[in-house]
């Protein structure tokens, strides 16, 4: 079985929750933050960072909500352990991660050395906001991530 040949993701799918998605190349903020996507519907992945198949935490995140209404993530929170997640690429290649937890933490609890840092393992961290909207922080209370573990087949499925 050998490792699959690492690319740049641009669709994300996860059936359990019924989100089939662009993604879009986000960076990271004055403040230290990771940008996120302006439109609701569209996912961002760190760039630059890690991609699809490489070794460590290949980081995407999405919003919750809008202004009006439920946005790409909204339904993050009911992943559960087993579920899968797809990458794929414009040539349609894909790779599939396996959820193996999803956690929520104040804000400023978030573990940002095991969503960001570095590991031997193969991850897809996915980080959306949860709990309550502030209207002075301008921010949710809490953030949601789900660490999801690429599939130990290997196989790129066309």
């Amino acid at each position: 079985m050998s490792l699959p040949k690492p690319f740049m993701p641009t669709e994300l799918i996860i059936p359990a929750i019924k989100v089939k998605a662009n993604i879009e190349p986000v960076g990271v903020l004055d403040n230290g933050q990771m940008d996120v996507p302006k439109q609701t519907e569209v996912v961002g992945i760190l760039h630059p960072g890690v991609i699809a198949g490489e070794q460590g935490n290949m980081v995407m995140d999405g919003h919750v909500d809008s202004y009006s209404g439920p946005a790409v993530f909204f339904n993050l929170k009911k992943l559960k352990r087993g579920d899968p997640i797809i990458v794929c690429d414009m040539n349609r290649e894909k790779l599939t991660y396996i959820v193996q937890s999803v956690e929520s933490y104040p804000t400023s609890d978030a573990p940002v050395d095991r969503v960001f840092g570095e590991t031997d393992e193969r991850m897809l961290n996915l980080v959306t906001c949860s709990g309550k909207y502030s209207r002075k922080k301008k921010e949710h209370e809490q953030r949601l991530i789900v660490f999801a573990k690429l599939d130990g087949d290997y196989e790129i499925n066309k």
